[in-house]
């Protein structure tokens, strides 16, 4: 019983320290589901979560997550909605289909960096691993790969 109370404390801690709207906004521009209130309203969880997720800090926005439906905070169909979005941020491009990959325009420098690394890249215009429009490609092949198959014969 002791290490549940203490994930829940560490948890609660971080709820409480992680908080941060600049970030959550950010996610919210990047295309993220609105997160719908669960429990009773008024909970900051769902903040929360959109702030880790916006710093990248994917491992303990997850553990969020689980403990938020756990506790009747968060609904399944949101949680999953999130656990989408970490899973394609954290994508490398490297990670995409091989016939993507062979795409003349393909950015091979960027191979191994994920999509939040590319989208931090491109909103801070840095752009000394890669030119602007490297990052746009790797960014519309990392969002897009399942439609872009879709349309390969």
């Amino acid at each position: 019983m002791l290490p549940r109370r203490l994930v829940t404390s560490a948890l609660a801690l971080l709820v409480l320290l992680g908080g941060c709207t600049g970030a959550s906004e950010q996610l919210r521009w990047e295309g993220a589901e609105p997160v719908e209130e669960g429990g009773g309203g008024g909970d900051s969880v769902s903040p929360r979560i959109l702030a880790l997720i916006a710093r990248g800090q994917f491992a303990e926005a997850q553990v969020l997550i689980h403990e938020s439906v756990k506790g009747g905070l968060m609904s399944q169909a949101t949680a999953t909605g999130l656990l989408a979005r970490i899973q394609l941020l954290n994508t490398k491009l490297g990670e995409i289909p091989a016939r993507l990959q062979r795409v003349a325009s393909f950015p091979a420098v960027l191979k191994d960096y994920t999509l939040h690394q590319i989208l931090l890249f491109l909103e801070q215009r840095d752009y000394s691993v890669a030119t602007q429009a490297q990052l746009m490609t790797a960014k519309k092949l990392i969002e897009q790969s399942p439609r872009l198959m879709e349309k390969i014969p």
